[in-house]
């Protein structure tokens, strides 16, 4: 269940909410920035309670639903602490009045957030869903 709802998380929070707060117009950039990174703050709080619970999850799981949990954990991990604190950085300049020129690095966030979606998805669905043993029907 905690998959679930780590996915409903990362889909409301990081799929959702982040980049709807860039269609307000009204919000200036550097201050959709500056709410952005309190969100990530607290959404990252949520998703290390919830990736603690799948780690704990994982032993009495099979070895398919592990592999996927595992996936998602080493993907959340490298989000947390390899490009959040780059994009982090980034912000900084960007709410200091620095232009800057493109960053690839939101893509790669984003890619790794539907890497890491897909991952709690098929284990919950795994875990959820087990396949059926044949019964010898040929």
């Amino acid at each position: 269940m905690s998959l679930l709802i780590w996915a409903g998380a990362s889909i409301s929070a990081n799929m959702i909410a982040a980049p709807a707060k860039f269609q307000v117009a009204d919000l200036t950039r550097p201050v959709a920035l500056q709410v952005g990174r309190v969100q990530f703050l607290w959404v990252g709080y949520l998703e290390m309670v919830l990736a603690a619970f799948a780690a704990l999850a994982i032993a009495i799981e099979t070895r398919r639903v592990q592999t996927w949990v595992l996936v998602a954990l080493s993907v959340f991990v490298v989000q947390r602490f390899v490009v959040l604190p780059q994009l982090s950085e980034l912000t900084d300049q960007v709410i200091a009045g620095t232009a800057l020129s493109g960053s690839k690095l939101h893509l790669v966030f984003i890619a790794l957030e539907c890497t890491k979606l897909l991952a709690l998805l098929l284990a919950a669905a795994m875990a959820l869903f087990p396949p059926t043993l044949q019964t010898g029907r040929i």
